[in-house]
């Protein structure tokens, strides 16, 4: 009596069976559905048609997986994408207030953690002082790492009134739950009540990185 192979299924005739064409074909059709990870190198891609849509292959010169739309090669989802964006605000923002900014807009198509890294540029005129601090915002929520927000400092010269001084702040927070979608990345300023001058949120830029995994799975 004919047994069958654990991982694919194949059929597996015993002497006494009789031949049957079928069951030949019935195994050709499970490993031509079964291909495996072709590999190869970066330079050396097959030119496939669109029955090889899907396909996986291994690049041995770098290390990485790509597949086959069909038509042309796409790198994996698991290949940390990044991105990068700003924004020009240039609005005033007058003492006591903790306005949230959208710097940019992003979609990703999985679950996933995010790395953030965003610098903000301020701008004070040179004879006021003026205090405050920053937090990325993830679709609105204030993302805190260590519990503490990054300080932004001007220090007058009240004989100076011939320009302004402007600084920047650089802020970083990891997002360890991204859920597949459409999500804002912004940037709230909280601008203290200590002085009594406005300062503008000139811009923002930031870099994205999404990792391959989300919070809820296992390294």
């Amino acid at each position: 009596m004919a047994t069958f192979s654990t991982v694919l299924g194949l059929k597996l005739n015993q002497d006494s069976d009789p031949f049957l064409l079928s069951d030949f074909i019935a195994n050709w059709d499970i490993l031509d559905a079964s291909p495996g990870t072709f590999i190869c190198t970066s330079t050396s891609l097959p030119n496939w048609g669109s029955g090889q849509k899907g396909r996986l292959v291994f690049q041995t010169d770098t290390k990485q997986l790509a597949y086959w739309t069909g038509s042309a090669w796409k790198d994996m989802v698991n290949t940390a994408p990044s991105f990068a964006g700003g924004a020009t605000i240039g609005t005033a923002m007058n003492p006591g207030s903790t306005p949230n900014f959208n710097v940019v807009t992003f979609t990703t198509p999985r679950a996933s953690s995010l790395a953030v890294i965003m610098t903000g540029a301020y701008q004070c005129p040179n004879n006021k002082s003026q205090d405050g601090w920053q937090t990325i915002t993830f679709d609105g929520v204030s993302q805190q790492m260590g519990s503490f927000l990054d300080p932004i400092r001007f220090v007058g010269n009240s004989l100076d009134s011939a320009a302004t001084a402007g600084c920047t702040v650089t802020s970083v927070a990891v997002i360890p739950s991204v859920s597949s979608g459409q999500h804002k990345l912004g940037i709230q300023p909280v601008i203290s009540s200590h002085y009594s001058t406005a300062i503008t949120m000139i811009g923002a830029r930031v870099i994205g990185l999404v990792a391959s995994f989300s919070g809820g799975n296992s390294l």
